[in-house]
């Protein structure tokens, strides 16, 4: 699959077609040659830093520079790091620390020992680096339930086997015009620049404004869409997915989150013409690994719409019912967690690696795959991974003596974090604490005082009361 590299891609659309659209951001648009260019100056500045296969921060705004820096970053044989934009700084430096990165592309100054670079001499040969398929692509970070962000390490081939099956199973056209919904830090993201760039299309940056989406869709004439459900649930609840609303959609992508039968409906009469996928994948088996093609048929007898099969030259397992997955999309684990690893990637008695999900599924009788939930506590919100336990960790030595407890509830049709303590606290002390250290989509909606901790008749805490008691005080 070497043909498949991400990279490799964006080269030969680049030879198709230097002229055409590679990215459009608002008014502004590249061609393939002006992306192309771009990147060979971060390539370069990479490549007389010394930083072949080092670890490269980029701090992952949604400007030109910084698909340019992801580029120029796998040109000069290096993994790139995103960094959410809105930080918090403790949380980056935290990554710096984990992938040991010493350099940076896009920001000065960014974090002690870490050094920024500018463009590089356009006279330094950038073509000459041997780039192999064990090669680190990208770095992505997940919430941890031991107190801090666990780095899931991918590798290009694994990224190259995502990409032949998305090319080689659908008919993605140069004329394509894809959407960018998700964030750079969000592993879905690298479906949206690669599967489009590796097409020859155009990759369309919408406004940040949720609410705009579908009208962006319908403006710019996109024919590819992939979004996280809950997007899709926002616009059927405002309303914005009037039937035959999005006739130029081609194909329509869910995935991050389960995706409900009655959402995909709506959807599905709003995009008559769009193909529609569920796709399903935790960030440690390379973007998604399995895909179920939605049927309006489907719905009234299913809630949730199944995950589907797994994708050709992959292997699931159902162990104790948990979702067991091996093939060439794995990751090699955590980096600089040998524990974390060894305990989410087992090898059987003929040493097949398989990945432990943490996800609870049934088959069908036709082996079609469906989501049944979790096995532990961890949740998605927005379609990241939230290990609620990762706040208890921050907040208990900011609550001494005190019994402190993280859950997600459903909170006016939408998944937030709500936090219980059974003393007095200083919300606004705990609310400045979040916000240092935690990304903005894993702090508490809100802080609960509770005098009498909930528990069931086993003794154990009742979270089904402590979801109760969060919608009452939120309704």
């Amino acid at each position: 699959m070497e043909g498949h590299d991400p990279l490799r891609l964006f080269q030969r659309s680049v030879a198709a077609g230097p002229d055409r659209a590679a990215l459009r951001i608002g008014d502004a648009s590249w061609t393939y040659a002006e992306l192309d260019a771009l990147s060979d100056a971060v390539a370069r500045s990479l490549i007389e830093a010394g930083a072949y296969r080092e670890r490269v921060l980029v701090p992952a705004t949604k400007a030109a520079e910084t698909y340019a820096a992801i580029l120029g970053t796998l040109k000069a044989g290096c993994a790139y790091v995103p960094l959410h934009p809105d930080g918090p700084k403790a949380r980056w430096q935290r990554m710096a620390e984990i992938t040991g990165a010493r350099f940076s592309i896009g920001a000065d100054e960014l974090l002690p020992g870490v050094r920024a670079l500018a463009p590089g001499p356009e006279n330094l040969i950038i073509d000459a680096l041997p780039i192999v398929p064990e090669m680190e692509a990208y770095v992505l970070f997940t919430s941890g339930s031991t107190g801090g962000p666990k780095g899931v390490s991918i590798s290009r081939a694994n990224v190259a086997a995502y990409l032949h099956h998305q090319l080689s199973t659908h008919d993605f056209q140069a004329s394509d015009l894809f959407t960018q919904f998700f964030a750079l830090t969000f592993d879905l993201s690298v479906h949206d620049l690669f599967v489009c760039w590796g097409a020859g299309a155009c990759l369309c940056v919408p406004p940040d404004d949720p609410l705009r989406s579908a009208a962006f869709v319908r403006s710019e004439g996109i024919t590819c869409w992939f979004s996280v459900p809950s997007l899709a649930d926002l616009l059927v609840r405002m309303r914005a997915l009037k039937p035959g609303s999005l006739p130029q959609l081609r194909y329509a992508f869910f995935c991050g989150e389960a995706l409900k039968s009655a959402t995909a409906n709506v959807f599905a009469d709003a995009a008559p013409q769009a193909a529609i996928f569920n796709l399903y994948g935790p960030t440690e088996t390379t973007i998604a690994i399995t895909a179920h093609r939605f049927k309006a048929a489907e719905y009234g007898h299913l809630d949730i719409v199944a995950i589907g099969q797994v994708f050709q030259g992959h292997r699931t397992r159902i162990v104790d019912e948990e979702l067991q997955i091996s093939g060439p999309q794995l990751s090699a684990g955590y980096v600089g967690d040998d524990a974390a690893t060894q305990r989410s990637f087992v090898q059987d008695e003929a040493r097949t690696r398989w990945y432990r999900t943490g996800d609870r599924v049934r088959t069908d009788s036709n082996g079609v795959l469906h989501y049944a939930g979790r096995l532990d506590d961890q949740v998605k919100i927005a379609g990241h991974r939230v290990e609620p336990a990762e706040v208890d960790v921050l907040l208990s030595p900011a609550l001494p003596g005190a019994r402190c407890l993280t859950i997600a509830a459903d909170l006016s049709g939408s998944l937030r974090l709500v936090t219980f303590i059974d003393t007095p606290f200083d919300a606004l002390a705990l609310r400045s604490l979040c916000q240092l250290h935690l990304p903005s989509y894993m702090q508490p909606f809100s802080f609960v005082s509770i005098s009498e901790w909930p528990l069931t008749a086993h003794g154990k805490t009742d979270r089904l009361r402590l979801r109760e008691i969060a919608q009452q005080a939120h309704p």
